[in-house]
């Protein structure tokens, strides 16, 4: 169960908590519901929060030094505890974040802008399925009936086709990525 509390437009969740291939963004919160762009609205018990990990630093443009063993990205630091999650600090500002939604909460609050995902010229699939899941709200079919749809994401110079397929649940999915 998630903490309704600590949910903001734009955080990125598991819709359903069973399932954390799926993940999708929040579109408004309510009380006993959070709704969701990609998919049908979940109550807090259903969702789950998204792990942060090395997949989700790169996505953002974190940058690893294995001199000290921590994420950066400018003046930010993000050092890996082993107990699982991060020691995020940025000047005084020190805090232990463990999921996806806390490091957008955090960056926004610091500087008043979402975080973005970037994607480098070595792109491999995780990157590109990150940075079209970021984005694929903005093709969303309006047809209801249509069970797949594609669009073209290009990353410095680099352009994928990627598809998206509804599941059994009728959650829009990532299901593909090619160069072209």
């Amino acid at each position: 169960m998630i903490n309704i509390s600590e949910i903001c437009i734009g955080n990125i969740l598991h819709p359903n908590g069973n399932d954390e291939t799926l993940v999708a963004t929040v579109r408004a919160v309510e009380e006993n519901k959070i709704s969701f762009y990609e998919y049908a609205a979940a109550n807090p018990a259903q969702a789950a929060p998204v792990a942060l990990s090395e997949i989700w630093l790169k996505g953002y443009s974190f940058l690893y030094d294995a001199n000290s063993g921590a994420w950066s990205k400018g003046s930010m630091h993000l050092q890996p505890l082993g107990e699982g999650g991060y020691r995020f600090s940025l000047g005084a500002h020190s805090q232990i974040l463990s999921f996806v939604h806390q490091l957008q909460n955090v960056f926004f609050s610091l500087f008043n802008e979402h975080i973005q995902v970037e994607i480098a010229e070595d792109v491999e699939a995780p990157e590109v399925q990150l940075a079209a899941d970021s984005i694929m709200v903005n093709y969303l079919p309006k047809d209801r009936s249509v069970r797949a749809f594609s669009f073209s994401l290009t990353v410095e110079g680099a352009s994928y086709q990627v598809q998206y397929e509804k599941d059994a649940q009728g959650y829009w999915a990532f299901s593909s990525h090619r160069p072209i």
